[in-house]
């Protein structure tokens, strides 16, 4: 027997460690069910991910109250005299427009003045006066509110150059100071300024800010009339030195030169504005130049629009699809196990997707468009869907959006009942979250279990290291025994 084959061969490290080796095989179970756990866990928030995503599809399509099926494109035949943008509730066709002038804002001009004249000098005390703005209130379209303004009588003292300095100074203080009140709004102010047509002489001009005959100038002149004096509430027109409007006032909508004029399909409108919202449903209107020549305005159903709408809803629906397909089913080629493939929970999401796509919708508005591949949606083998059909896909909906939009979010349209079957996943609280909630509570346990388990295996390990300490102190023995045994021998 070679007693010292176990000091020469064997150090007492390598001998603890295959015996931890064995000893340490129900750790190891243990740590294989913790990281199948920890991957069960990932693949749960992945796949709740991915049907988050869907559900939040299936919820846009579902809307009551947006319907992204009835989207609308317009065009104009010429851009440069105007645009146009059509939103979903714009009827399909095309309409005829001439635009006879465009909107403009109110603009008054003072008299002539010469600089260095002092043509204020007669008013000796305190000039207040008010400019009166539109301000509309929900109870009053047609509200307007008046602005005071005082200009001190040292600032009429000055020569004409500093004086309408002074005016146009506190007409922009006093806006300022009612915009920064909430009085009026900043669009509905009125500005002031000096401009100096040539060397020597100036003029005071007063410029709503917003156009056309609703945000007109009115006022209310001093005692000493001020603003008579400056000519800027003479009734007639500007010319040569002498003050007054720039653009004829009116008395109305109507009459006003400051509103923009444009006849539709035989009918004259008439607006404050250039952006025009209420002449025609649902599409807006930029009015850019005047045009006696009659322009056309399309507008049609956007298709395009429309299609990515579906295509993005579908995209979410195949790569939930993929997904469930590879962590709840076997592969075919490698027979590999997915690692829901034992849950009937997600497994049955498979089925029940591919249930919603196939049945047949019954609150449709056309019994011809009830599934949908009456709208040119088909399924592929492995359950992938897509618009293989445009032609069918299109022409359903430029005849009728409805058609399109009653198999995704009628009562029982794809996209209602989707929504409110993933709710029941996604939601918290929901079947995703109870099955992570699970895990959490098997991996708390398996740690705690590993945790005990390094406890015993370390106390064994130390247990085996003085166990094959004192062996080979014994063998050390021995052998020197035997040695000295040899010689006495010998």
């Amino acid at each position: 027997m070679d007693v010292g084959g176990i000091g020469q061969n064997n150090s007492i490290e390598y001998l603890v460690q295959q015996y931890m080796l064995y000893e340490s095989g129900p750790k190891n179970d243990l740590l294989d069910k913790q990281d199948d756990l920890y991957q069960r866990k990932s693949v749960l928030s992945d796949l709740d991910s991915k049907l988050s995503a869907l559900q939040s599809k299936s919820e846009r399509l579902a809307d009551p109250i947006t319907d992204y099926f009835a989207s609308r494109s317009s065009s104009v035949s010429d851009e440069e005299i105007l645009t146009a943008t059509a939103s979903a509730t714009a009827s399909l066709g095309n309409h005829t427009i001439t635009i006879d002038r465009l909107a403009i804002s109110d603009t008054r001009v003072s008299q002539q003045y010469t600089d260095t004249d002092t043509s204020f000098s007669g008013f000796l005390t305190d000039q207040t006066f008010s400019i009166e703005v539109a301000h509309p209130l929900d109870a009053d379209e047609f509200n307007r509110q008046a602005i005071s303004i005082t200009v001190p009588a040292s600032d009429l003292a000055l020569d004409n150059d500093d004086a309408l300095l002074q005016i146009a100074d506190a007409i922009n203080s006093a806006m300022y100071t009612a915009v920064t009140n909430e009085t009026i709004g900043s669009e509905e102010q009125v500005r002031a300024s000096v401009v100096t047509e040539e060397s020597g002489k100036t003029r005071l001009v007063l410029r709503s800010e917003s156009s056309g005959y609703t945000n007109r100038m009115e006022f209310t002149d001093s005692a000493d009339s001020l603003l008579a004096s400056l000519g800027v509430t003479a009734a007639v027109a500007s010319t040569g030195t002498a003050g007054g409007y720039i653009t004829d006032v009116g008395t109305s909508a109507t009459t006003s030169m400051l509103n923009s004029k444009f006849n539709i399909d035989g009918l004259d409108f008439y607006r404050d504005s250039n952006n025009v919202t209420d002449a025609l449903t649902g599409v807006t209107l930029k009015l850019l130049d005047t045009s006696a020549a009659t322009q056309t305005i399309t507008v049609v159903a956007d298709t395009e629009s429309v299609k990515e709408e579906v295509n993005g809803f579908l995209d979410s629906y195949n790569e939930a699809m993929t997904y469930l397909r590879d962590t709840t089913q076997i592969d075919p080629n490698t027979y590999e196990r997915g690692l829901l493939s034992d849950d009937i929970t997600y497994k049955a999401i498979v089925y029940d997707l591919r249930g919603y796509a196939m049945t047949q919708v019954s609150g449709v508005s056309n019994a011809d468009y009830s599934q949908l591949f009456s709208i040119g949606i088909e399924s592929d083998s492995l359950g992938q869907l897509s618009i293989a059909d445009e032609d069918k896909f299109r022409t359903a909906l430029e005849t009728n959006s409805n058609y399109v939009a009653d198999l995704f979010n009628s009562s029982d349209g794809m996209a209602t009942k989707l929504n409110g079957y993933l709710e029941n996943y996604v939601k918290t609280g929901g079947s995703i979250d109870q099955s992570k909630n699970n895990i959490e509570d098997q991996l708390s346990s398996l740690t705690d279990r590993i945790s005990l388990m390094d406890d015993i295996l370390y106390r064994r390990e130390d247990q085996l290291r003085q166990q094959f300490t004192s062996l080979q102190e014994m063998m050390y023995k021995l052998q020197s025994q035997q040695s000295f045994m040899g010689s006495f021998f010998g």
